[in-house]
């Protein structure tokens, strides 16, 4: 379990640290990427085994080449080209492995195609998901059920989770996106 107090240091705050050693800090960096991480392989289509390999493979590269970033507020744009190179490496290396021709290879849809719109989007992602985390803790939680829990919970399962009443929902999500949203302006997101 990470310590809240890391969860709110500037990434700059945290290489810095993991740079001299501490756990806490590298674990709150990856748990603050791993999303961004993670959505690059599932944008080339990877199964969870290959985005889990990018994953682990792009984990080693960050804590090998840290102490060469020459600006640490640019860990996800470094995080996103180098998983993008990362999976156009594990693709080609299945293409490969698989024998493919080239003629199977270029009728596949081909993510690189457009890795600059990719990437922007991306970053926009990573964005939402850091001004998420800037809400207070109970509009926090409500956006993160409502849009980022994988098993979709009904409100009455949201209810019970924060302890809400069922009417009481719609009218606080909808202060809370209207938070969201001010947070998102001040990023250049509209």
């Amino acid at each position: 379990m990470i310590p809240a107090n890391y969860k709110t240091h500037s990434d700059t705050e945290l290489v810095s640290l993991c740079l001299k050693g501490d756990s806490q800090a590298w674990e709150a960096l990856i748990m603050r990427y791993r999303r961004l991480i993670y959505s690059i392989p599932v944008r080339f289509s990877f199964s969870t085994t290959d985005a889990a390999d990018v994953f682990q493979s792009v984990c080693l590269k960050l804590i090998e080449h840290l102490h060469e970033l020459k600006d640490e507020t640019k860990v996800s744009a470094w995080l996103i080209t180098t998983t993008t190179r990362q999976c156009i490496y594990v693709r080609s290396q299945r293409f490969r492995e698989t024998g493919g021709s080239e003629e199977e290879f270029e009728e596949a849809p081909d993510p690189t195609e457009n890795l600059e719109d990719i990437r922007v989007q991306i970053e926009e992602q990573q964005t939402v998901r850091e001004s998420v985390d800037q809400l207070p803790d109970r509009c926090r939680q409500l956006i993160e059920l409502l849009y980022f829990d994988p098993r979709t919970p009904s409100y009455e399962d949201v209810s019970q989770t924060l302890a809400m009443p069922v009417p009481s929902i719609g009218p606080t999500r909808a202060r809370c996106l209207d938070k969201l949203r001010a947070i998102l302006r001040r990023h250049g997101i509209k």
